[in-house]
């Protein structure tokens, strides 16, 4: 019997765009078959308090930026069901650096400039795009700041983690697909449709 698959604390979960929809393909066609990215943060504590007593829950959480909410921790269960691909740090070495990796991740979130980036889109994601699709020239300089579309938001957190070669170089906003198959500390450990089994 082969053992049942768990996601670990740092994992990279990127989400597979396979729908049928106009949308899905206008957004396959330009930025590929991957369309958002979030970071496992592992089962966090919360208090609950109830006739004076309390107790802890231990609740499934991520990482991520999304355009409503922003830079926030939410409940892993809010992506239950969807396919993704899991990459996770190869070497020991870099897996040490998960603790700081995730304290990144908490301090952004906490941060109230940490925003989703709307403007890094046309400015920045979109001439990338063309670029790839048309051999267009992407504009030389881009500006970083606490707003943050997903990928870039991952990609921080990594480097606020002192794993700065997690993508490469701050320069370019990545695409969510970067994570997969760009990323020279990431592999691939698992595929399919996201669910409670796997926490």
């Amino acid at each position: 019997m082969t053992e049942q698959f768990k996601l670990q604390s740092g994992d990279v979960l990127v989400n597979v765009n396979d729908r049928d929809d106009c949308l899905s393909r206008i957004k396959r066609w330009g930025i590929g078959p991957y369309d958002h990215v979030f970071l496992y943060l592992g089962k966090m504590g919360l208090y609950t308090f109830r006739k004076q007593q309390h107790k802890v829950l231990r609740v499934p959480m991520m990482f991520e930026s999304v355009p409503v909410q922003g830079v926030c921790l939410r409940q892993l269960s809010e992506r239950y069901g969807e396919k993704v691909v899991v990459k996770r740090l190869k070497s020991a070495h870099d897996q040490r650096r998960i603790p700081y990796v995730l304290l990144a991740a908490i301090d952004l979130a906490s941060d109230n400039e940490a925003q989703y980036d709307f403007i890094c889109i046309p400015l920045n994601i979109v001439p990338r795009i063309f670029h790839e699709k048309f051999g267009m020239p992407i504009p030389v300089k881009y500006h970083h700041n606490e707003q943050h579309v997903c990928s870039e938001g991952v990609q921080v957190v990594f480097i606020r983690g002192e794993l700065p070669d997690i993508l490469g170089p701050l320069c370019v906003p990545p695409l969510p697909g970067d994570f997969v198959v760009d990323s020279p500390l990431l592999e691939e450990v698992q595929r399919g449709e996201l669910s409670a089994e796997w926490v």
